[in-house]
C-alpha cells in the first residue's frame, strides 16, 4: 500500500502536532524538579489549554480524527502543567512587595 502526499502530509502533520501538545510536559518536569513555578505564567498556561480545549470541540463538531487527538493530548497535558504550577504556586512563600 503506498500513501499519497496527502495522506503522508495528514500522517506528519499528526504526529508533530502530538509531540508538539506534549512538548509543555517538559515545563511541568521543569517545574516539580525545582519545586518552583514562580518563573511561569498562569495566564499563559490558562490561555494554552484553553485554546486545545476549543480545538478540541472543534475537532469533535467536524468529526476530524486527526483533530481531536491532537487537541485531546494537548488539552490534557495542558491542564497537568497547569495543576502542576497551581499546586507548587500555592505552596511557595509569597514575599510582600
Amino acid at each position: 500500500m503506498r500513501l499519497d502526499t496527502t495522506q503522508f502530509l495528514a500522517v506528519a502533520a499528526t504526529a508533530y502536532g502530538v509531540v508538539g501538545a506534549l512538548s509543555i510536559l517538559l515545563q511541568a518536569r521543569h517545574m516539580h524538579t525545582q519545586r518552583a513555578s514562580r518563573d511561569v505564567s498562569l495566564r499563559f498556561l490558562a490561555t494554552y489549554v484553553g485554546g486545545y480545549a476549543i480545538w478540541l470541540l472543534y475537532g469533535l463538531s467536524l468529526e476530524s480524527a486527526p483533530l481531536v487527538f491532537v487537541n485531546g493530548v494537548g488539552s490534557v497535558a495542558g491542564a497537568i502543567t497547569l495543576i502542576v504550577a497551581v499546586r507548587l504556586r500555592s505552596a511557595e512563600p509569597q514575599f510582600a512587595a
